[in-house]
């Protein structure tokens, strides 16, 4: 636990030292945002790139997707739709966001129910 002594509000500091304690947070919070983007980009490429395992490519075809379709994002929701299929409530609940719909809505008498718009 930090001494409250020796602390110093941010508010009776110099201008300098503000200043300078500001161009600290600007920096780290560049660096945190040039992170953030390398690995979005990482995985979105990683994802387009096509599926090396035969099997799993076969299994996708089978499914009367187009083969030019098939990279390893297609094979993700594969897996998301076969779990969901199974009984994963997670999966579900991914895949639902994945479409943008909405959540299910719970009712009062605790029941999960889901509202269809149509």
């Amino acid at each position: 636990m930090p001494n409250e002594e020796n602390l110093i509000p941010f508010s009776e500091r110099t201008e300098s030292e503000q200043r300078e304690i500001r161009q600290k947070g600007g920096v780290a919070s560049g660096q945190a945002r040039r992170r953030k983007r390398q690995m979005k980009d990482a995985a979105e490429y990683y994802l387009s790139l096509p599926v090396s395992d035969r099997r799993k490519f076969n299994r996708l075809a089978r499914r009367y997707v187009d083969a030019e379709e098939i990279d390893n994002q297609m094979l993700m929701v594969a897996g998301l739709h076969d779990a969901a299929c199974a009984g994963d409530a997670r999966a579900a609940t991914v895949l639902i966001k994945l479409l943008g719909e909405d959540t299910p809505e719970n009712s009062n008498d605790g029941e999960v129910r889901i509202v269809d718009d149509l």
